[in-house]
């Protein structure tokens, strides 16, 4: 369920590609009057992933391997359900491919529609209330194999005079998520009662884009908000001449 957890690292690591100077070797730059500006940031992108498998210190990019979430609150009982989730952690965020981009520097805009072929998660949860008309309570371990899950992300920018000196802001982060294959498994459900807990499991399973799709738009609007200040942060060491060369 956390495919969109890559999507802030990547972000950062997409506009900084585009910079001159600065940047380490190991970066394509892109410029800005690139006759083919997309393909060239796509490229310059892919490049990147084995760097942020690892990190990347000096852009202050967090590993993805494994990708650290913490502590998420999914659903707050207002739709009948309550979700949480705890320590949680993911795999397989690097392998990420991009499918489409569209970036414009006259429109300040950046569009891209990202894919993930093989995702692992895994931490704690609690759960109770109904769902796919069963009731469901339980809290405990869980793990969780998902495939090709899509993200949709649209970048809005404009530029700011700080000290004289030019910077790009972010005036829009928009990401929206459309779930692929998988499956979750939930450990400890009607304390340990496994006849019960093995009839949930499977419910899910057979319903596995149902019940992610419930969960989606919650975790989708609280990374947003944690992916710009991520961003913002990173984007505060460049000026828009660096990030942006002729």
């Amino acid at each position: 369920m956390q495919v969109q957890l890559f999507v802030a690292p990547l972000l950062i690591c997409f506009v900084a590609c585009i910079s001159a100077g600065n940047m380490p070797d190991y970066i394509q730059v892109c410029h800005r009057n690139e006759p083919e500006l997309s393909k060239c940031l796509k490229s310059s992108v892919h490049n990147l992933r084995p760097y942020l498998a690892k990190g990347i210190k000096e852009l202050n990019v967090p590993p993805l391997e494994p990708l650290y979430i913490g502590d998420l609150s999914i659903l707050d009982g207002s739709a009948g359900l309550t979700v949480k989730a705890k320590k949680l952690n993911i795999l397989g965020a690097s392998n990420f491919e991009i499918t489409k981009l569209r970036a414009s520097t006259q429109n300040r805009r950046f569009d891209f529609e990202l894919i993930l072929p093989h995702l692992h998660g895994d931490g704690l949860y609690e759960i109770n209330g109904n769902i796919l008309a069963l009731p469901i309570k339980g809290n405990g371990p869980f793990t969780g194999n998902f495939t090709n899950f899509v993200a949709y992300v649209r970048v809005q920018y404009d530029i700011k005079n700080v000290n004289d000196l030019e910077y790009l802001h972010v005036k829009e982060f928009a990401l929206k998520i459309r779930t692929g294959k998988g499956n979750i498994k939930l450990e400890n459900l009607f304390n340990g009662d496994k006849v019960l807990g093995d009839v949930i499991n499977d419910t899910i399973n057979q319903n596995f884009e149902l019940f992610t799709n419930d969960l989606i738009a919650p975790i989708a609007r609280a990374l947003e908000a944690k992916f710009l200040v991520i961003t913002t942060k990173i984007l505060e060491n460049f000026t828009y001449s660096e990030l942006f060369p002729v």
